[in-house]
C-alpha cells in the first residue's frame, strides 16, 4: 500500500460514523410519520432491523421499505428504485434509504412490506424469513454475512415459512429453484452453528 492510499483510507475512516440502534429507530420513526401522512406504508429493514433481531453489526444508514416515494428533499435517487433522505436526529444527520423497488425484485419487496410486523414503538419491521430472502437476492458481502447469521440464530427463522413465501411470489417451480440456491447457505450456516456449539472457529 502506498503512502497516498494509506492517507486516503485514513481520511475515509474519519468521515464514517456508525449509527446506533436508537438513532436508527428515531430516524426511521421520522420517515414513517411522514409516510403515514402521505398514505405510504413502510417497514424497517437493513442493518437496523438486524440490530433488532440481535445482530449488532455496523451500519451507516437506515433502510426502509416503502409502498411509494415520500415528499421530502432527496439526497439522491436509488438506482433500483427509491430515494435517500437526510434526517436530523439530535445533533446527528442520518441517511435513510426509502426503498421502492422498480426492478425485477419488486414483487419480493412488496410482499415483504405487506408481511411486516409491528414493533412496540409503532414502527413495522420486515420478518426474519423475508430478510433471509431479500439478502439472498442481494448477495453483497454484508448481505451474505447477515443471511448466515439469521440462519444460524436458534429459533429465529422458519425455513418452511421461507418456502411458502417464495412460492407466493415465484410459484412452486420457481421456489424450488431459489431453494436450491439457498441450500448452500443452509449448509454453511449449519456448519458455522456446529462450530459455535463446539467452541471451534468456522
Amino acid at each position: 500500500m502506498s503512502r497516498e492510499e494509506l492517507v486516503q483510507r485514513y481520511q475515509t475512516a474519519l468521515t464514517k460514523r456508525e449509527i446506533k440502534t436508537d438513532e436508527g429507530l428515531q430516524a426511521a420513526a421520522i420517515i414513517a410519520a411522514q409516510a403515514a401522512q402521505e398514505g405510504v406504508t413502510c417497514a424497517l429493514a437493513g442493518g437496523v432491523a438486524m440490530h433488532i433481531y440481535g445482530y449488532a453489526r455496523a451500519t451507516e444508514d437506515v433502510d426502509v421499505l416503502a409502498s411509494g416515494l415520500i415528499a421530502l428533499p432527496a439526497k439522491q435517487q436509488l438506482t433500483f428504485g427509491g430515494a435517500s433522505h437526510l434526517v436530523q436526529v439530535g445533533a446527528q444527520t442520518v441517511t435513510v434509504d426509502v426503498i421502492v423497488r422498480s426492478d425485477f425484485f419488486r414483487g419480493f419487496y412488496e410482499a415483504a412490506l405487506r408481511d411486516a410486523q409491528p414493533l412496540p414503538n409503532g414502527l413495522r419491521i420486515v420478518t426474519p424469513e423475508w430478510l433471509v430472502i431479500l439478502k439472498f437476492l442481494a448477495k453483497r458481502s454484508k448481505d451474505v454475512l447477515d443471511l448466515l447469521w439469521l440462519l444460524r440464530e436458534p429459533g429465529l427463522v422458519d425455513r418452511t415459512r421461507i418456502r411458502q413465501l417464495l412460492e407466493s411470489v415465484l410459484g412452486q417451480t420457481g421456489a424450488q429453484v431459489a431453494l436450491a440456491g439457498l441450500e448452500t447457505y443452509y449448509v454453511q450456516a449449519a456448519v458455522m452453528a456446529a462450530g459455535d456449539e463446539n467452541g471451534q472457529p468456522t
